[in-house]
């Protein structure tokens, strides 16, 4: 294959030595991840918004690569992927 197409996140382009070409002309979006919770979760549980916001320009392009890699291409459960991802990163610690 020559050409396909795909997501910056996709866990294959490492795998397949492959190269995401520069969009020069910013025909797609970012493919960034964003917490959200509704207001009224929000104004029910406070501590939600600094939890998500935990999260927040913790995941680089490359580490998403890497985690979905593991889901797709190691066929792992997405939500263990994520649970060793958070522990590895030390999310469910409180640091005062």
């Amino acid at each position: 294959m020559d050409v396909a197409l795909g997501y910056s996140t996709d866990g294959r382009i490492p795998t397949y030595n492959l190269k995401v070409l520069e969009d020069d002309k910013k025909f797609f979006p970012p493919y960034d991840a964003s917490p959200l919770a509704t207001d009224k979760i929000l104004k029910e549980h406070p501590e939600i918004k600094t939890t998500l916001n935990k999260l927040v320009g913790t995941i680089s392009t490359e580490e998403m690569q890497r985690l979905n890699y593991q889901a797709d291409g190691k066929l792992k459960e997405p939500s263990v992927v994520a649970k060793e991802f958070l522990e590895k990163h030390n999310y469910f610690e409180d640091k005062k």
